[in-house]
């Protein structure tokens, strides 16, 4: 059957985000595929799923196949239940002790990586036990326990009355994006491994996980119980070289990021644009205002050398990007008027700007491009 084709929303806002669900789902079903057996898929939707907007990238993902849901702070994890979204849910990061019986009341489940946290818990008094997962460092040395300490965890895990289930164990690679550095990450899953063996000895049975995206398209070596798929979920890949290495696979990107001409004007050659007179136009020009700025998300660090489309064609930023609002040289578009419509990643016509080109251009990676797009900005999903 023909799919229907989507439809876009007419704007009402100076600047929005549109999420394609479709490609979230569609993505979470190809990840599915690469997990072989019984190996969950956990979508990450933290940091508003990565500036896609949470709620609506987490039933999208559940949706296409996604069996688990994890997130930073316990707040996001009550916003997923005030959603209606019933799913099992992990927090990854730190989660204040006052709050973990919210957390058993409302089925969430906690990351707990010290053992500082693992002996105040131990004297939690706890009407519902709380289910965690056991965080190990194995090489990131970020979180986790250290291998010295978990004989330590072992003991107080074990300890009668212990108001917790060890419904989970992982860790977390740090080279995985790295092709070449995959010595260094089969010694971390031989240290994960053996960290798990320590539980299982004293009768637990966690659920493992190891891999985030670039685990989870590298090889199924890494795979465990569960696998965590981020970046990968929204269509956007870890790094260039994981993307050479699994050319096969098919991701489609979720996100678009438009905006509005709000006012154009001539200024003569030689004039100066923008705070710090960083930009000079060489011939007489026609300039555009967009209402986006580095509050916004657009970063200053694609000043002078960035580019938005409008009417499907590139147009380049000029000046610097300033809080509220950037520049653009339209001399090349007689046809750019205002309320025109302005994509800063997306496609438009036969061009396209990828937040990965935006990354190259600001000096950093596609994960802060889109994550720090601004919260507050609406994000309407297309179905």
């Amino acid at each position: 059957m023909k799919k229907k084709a989507m439809k876009t929303p007419v704007p009402t806002h100076r600047t929005w985000v549109e999420i394609d669900t479709r490609a979230i789902e569609g993505n979470a079903r190809t990840l599915k595929v690469l997990l072989s057996g019984e190996v969950a898929l956990m979508a990450v939707v933290k940091s508003n799923a990565y500036g896609h907007g949470m709620v609506v990238a987490a039933k999208a993902a559940l949706k296409g196949g996604a069996n688990w849901l994890a997130v930073d702070e316990l707040n996001e994890a009550l916003e997923l239940r005030k959603a209606g979204i019933k799913a099992s849910v992990l927090v990854l990061g730190y989660t204040l002790p006052a709050f973990y019986k919210v957390a058993a009341a409302k089925n969430v489940s906690l990351t707990i990586s010290s053992l500082e946290s693992l002996q105040n818990l131990a004297k939690t008094k706890l009407s519902k036990r709380l289910r965690i997962h056991i965080k190990f460092d194995t090489g990131l040395h970020r979180q986790g326990l250290l291998e010295p300490q978990i004989q330590q965890a072992v003991r107080t895990i074990s300890a009668a009355g212990f108001p917790a289930v060890i419904e989970g164990a992982y860790t977390h690679f740090a080279a995985m994006e790295t092709p070449t550095s995959e010595a260094y990450s089969r010694m971390q899953i031989g240290k994960f491994k053996a960290a798990v063996e320590r539980l299982r000895e004293k009768g637990f049975t966690p659920i493992t996980h190891a891999s985030a995206s670039s685990g989870i398209l590298f090889s199924d070596d890494f795979h465990c119980d569960m696998s965590r798929a981020g970046i990968s979920l929204y269509g956007l890949w870890p790094s260039p070289e994981i993307r050479r290495h699994a050319k096969a696979i098919h991701l489609v990107s979720a996100l678009s990021w438009k905006t509005i001409v709000t006012e154009t004007k001539f200024v003569p050659r030689g004039s100066k644009v923008g705070y710090d007179l960083t930009y000079e136009v060489a011939r007489d020009s026609r300039i555009a205002v967009i209402p986006v700025g580095y509050w916004h998300g657009l970063s200053r660090g694609v000043s002078n050398r960035g580019q938005v489309l409008i009417g499907g064609k590139r147009a380049n930023i000029i000046g610097r990007v300033s809080m509220d609002m950037a520049i653009v040289d339209v001399t090349d578009m007689p046809g750019a008027r205002e309320s025109d419509e302005v994509v800063l990643i997306g496609t438009q016509g036969s061009e396209t700007i990828s937040a990965d080109e935006m990354a190259e251009k600001a000096g950093t990676i596609n994960y802060e491009v889109v994550t720090r797009i601004n919260p507050l900005i609406p994000r309407i999903a297309l179905k």
